[in-house]
């Protein structure tokens, strides 16, 4: 018999809140001004208990962060700000304080002695802070070029309210353990699948009309503000045009299709590491394999090409290993599951695509059928309107890049790249391409920085698999390596990697695998 008394702690009753409070918000039940209300709790519990409570309500929690209704004209802080820094200034202050200035001391001695030395030593002892730093410095340096400085201020503020979450991570995840923090994110996948299958239920059963103002009017001003309800009915990357025929792009409860399948990819990099240990320990893995399934089904769902075309560059490392032979047959076997599943789902998932769907379809029934054949071929369609559109953002991209070099057109304001007003950048405006966005903004060195960052990551998530002799732990890293070439292949066309949702879950991931010490012990492969 199950004791449901161990479930009843206070991270699962403030949890339950959360979830209460959200769901009755968005159903238009209780009022934004709940939000505030849950603040407080939310404030309370991680202030009062343990970093490691905080980080689990966290990973759990993602998806679910909603924006707070401070004032009618201010209405888009989201809770997770005020909650991560709260998080970090008390881990701050309470460990850290005193190690942060004597690593300041330290450098500065060196400093005396040479500049380039106290820089070699910083880089050597404090390596990705040093690059953070140094990001960071880089972007600072291109407000001078910011036509807009306002909004070059905020989207630094705005990273580094992110990047706080990667330090505390780092400090608690070994205290932890991988297993925990997967669990936790897991839960939070499964809200998130939960909701993008219900909302292709509501794909069947509403007018485009009802469907759309539903969640740009109703939830996704709960969850984000006004200013971005209001874009949303006006602007969205929710459906895909064919034949006089609208089909849903899955976007579950993000603000668009791009940012929700490099969510749940994440995901499964933690999911990798639970289906290991149950496979290892020969249980039942139907459920956690049902869910892998569901959550590629998803991706696949959000129709968006991007995705579907960088598959090829985790696909590559594995037929690489494969033929290299430095990972074992029964540990690429086990690796390469979710991309099988992958590529069996992608074309069974076309009778979605070309099924009926908000109470419309075209008279031509047969060319619904080729509907999925149709946005698969135009991945390479340079005629196709959004390829044409990405490639004259590209080329605009790339003068400006050679216009400015140095410290690009100012962090926050690429809009000008493109001559738009700088409000296009809250309604998405990008290079819809990583390395061209990066350097466009900030410059070249700020770019090299960037792809150092990039490298120390793989390389991390390389040494971890090679140098650990934890089965599960090696598991992890190796498919962190492999989802972050997805992700990063994808990043090629677009750069919803930077929605606030997607860059979270990004830290508590880095901060997971940079938490792990290197082991120079003996391993089987």
């Amino acid at each position: 018999m199950i004791d449901f008394r161990k479930y009843i702690t206070s991270l699962n009753l403030v949890f339950f809140v959360e979830v209460f409070v959200i769901f009755l918000a968005v159903l238009g039940i209780l009022p934004r001004e709940a939000f505030l209300f849950l603040l407080g709790i939310l404030l309370y519990f991680i202030l009062f208990s343990p970093y490691e409570d905080s980080v689990l309500l966290i990973a759990r929690s993602i998806p679910l962060f909603a924006a707070l209704p401070i004032t009618e004209t201010f209405d888009s802080l989201n809770t997770w700000r005020v909650v991560v820094l709260a998080l970090f200034l008390k881990w701050f202050f309470d460990n850290n304080f005193f190690l942060f200035l004597n690593a300041v001391f330290t450098i500065l001695k060196k400093s005396k002695e040479s500049i380039a030395g106290a820089v070699k030593f910083a880089y050597q002892n404090w390596k990705i802070e040093f690059l953070a730093f140094a990001l960071f410095f880089i972007s600072l340096l291109s407000l001078f070029k910011a036509d807009d400085l306002t909004t070059g201020i905020k989207r630094m503020i705005y990273f580094v309210n992110l990047g706080m979450l990667f330090f505390v991570v780092r400090s608690v995840s070994q205290k932890i353990g991988i297993e925990k923090i997967a669990k936790n994110v897991l839960i939070s996948g499964i809200i998130v699948a939960i909701v993008g299958f219900f909302q292709l239920f509501l794909a069947y059963l509403m007018p485009i009309n009802d469907f759309s103002e539903f969640w740009a009017l109703q939830a996704d001003k709960a969850l984000y503000g006004t200013a971005w309800s209001e874009i949303a009915i006006r602007a969205n990357t929710w459906f895909a045009y064919y034949n006089e025929t609208i089909h849903l792009r899955m976007f579950s409860s993000f603000p668009d299709s791009h940012s929700f399948p490099l969510y749940l990819l994440m995901v499964l990099v933690f999911t990798s590491a639970i289906f290991y240990k149950k496979y290892s320990e020969k249980k039942n893995i139907k459920c956690i394999t049902a869910f892998i399934a569901l959550s590629l089904f998803a991706i696949i769902l959000t129709g968006t090409r991007g995705i579907w075309a960088s598959f090829a560059f985790p696909a590559a490392i594995l037929i690489f290993w494969y033929f290299k032979k430095n990972i074992s047959k029964e540990s690429l076997k086990i690796l390469a599951l979710p991309f099988i599943i992958f590529l069996i789902l992608l074309p069974l998932s076309a009778p979605v695509f070309s099924s009926k769907q908000f109470r419309m379809d075209s008279q031509n029934t047969e060319e619904n059928s080729k509907i999925f054949a149709k946005r698969l071929k135009s991945i390479i369609d340079t005629e196709e309107v959004s390829n044409k559109g990405r490639i004259y953002i590209w080329t605009e991209t790339a003068k400006s890049i050679i216009k400015n070099p140095f410290l690009g057109v100012g962090i926050g304001n690429f809009p000008t790249v493109l001559k738009e007003n700088i409000s296009a950048m809250k309604a998405g405006a990008s290079a819809h391409n990583l390395y061209l966005h990066i350097p466009a903004e900030i410059g070249i060195l700020g770019f090299l920085i960037f792809m150092t960052i990039l490298f120390e990551i793989l390389k991390k998530a390389w040494i971890v698999f090679k140098e650990n002799s934890d089965g599960v732990v090696r598991f992890f890293a190796l498919n962190a390596f492999l989802f972050l070439v997805w992700i990063l292949g994808y990043s090629l066309t677009d750069v919803a990697i930077f929605d606030e949702r997607a860059f979270l879950m990004l830290m508590i991931l880095l901060g997971v695998l940079f938490s792990i010490k290197n082991e120079q012990s003996a391993h089987i492969n």
